[in-house]
């Protein structure tokens, strides 16, 4: 399956926060990541969840990575099966830290020097949201956890594929940090390659 995410109404220019602290190294402002659309209305960083009716396919964990550069977290937005693992690291020559949240719940909070790095495993499903302690307010990142296989994150042109799928029925989840969660019913052919656009709208 492959698809695409807009915003109806079209293009919206990214913001900017500004940086009070460690400007030698962070410049003055930092691109603000939480809503990235291109020119003709594609959106960025939206995760793509299938479940399959009926069946509960194996999960598929992987390794993935979170890195410090430039004062902000690489990559913003991953998605990952749950039981995956993510190596913490830190590029910038100062402190940062990764403060990892479920809801209201610490899941861990990790201090990184440039040359320590960490591994944590990804066992509680959910939104994780991340940011750095140590007064470097503007930056974030999130890392969606499933308990489904079938995952993708929006390139910078709205586009996603996920597959190859089994043939059947699905309900289809897309979810933004901004923007929120749009549902829908899919069905997938036998040998079929099935598009689908989303379409959000501003609150």
């Amino acid at each position: 399956m492959s698809g695409r995410v807009v915003l109806a109404g079209g293009y919206r220019p990214a913001g900017r926060h500004e940086v009070f602290k460690n400007r030698r190294v962070c410049g003055t402002s930092v691109l603000d990541e939480s809503l990235l659309v291109e020119t003709s209305g594609g959106v960025r960083n939206a995760v793509i969840t299938l479940r399959r009716r009926g069946l509960q396919p194996p999960l598929r964990p992987r390794r993935i990575v979170l890195d410090n550069r430039d004062c902000a977290f690489r990559p913003h937005v991953q998605a990952v099966s749950l039981g995956s693992e993510v190596l913490l690291k830190n590029s910038d020559p100062i402190l940062h830290t990764v403060h990892a949240r479920l809801g209201d719940q610490t899941l861990f909070n990790v201090g990184l020097p440039k040359w320590r790095e960490v591994r944590k495993v990804l066992d509680r499903a959910g939104a994780i949201r991340i940011d750095c302690g140590v007064l470097h307010t503007w930056m974030s990142a999130v890392i969606v956890v499933s308990t489904s296989p079938y995952l993708a994150v929006t390139d910078q042109d709205g586009r996603f594929s996920v597959g190859p799928l089994p043939a059947g029925d699905y309900r289809l989840e897309v979810w933004h940090e901004r923007l929120g969660t749009r549902g829908a019913t899919v069905v997938v052919g036998e040998g079929t390659d099935t598009f689908l656009e989303v379409a959000y709208a501003l609150p």
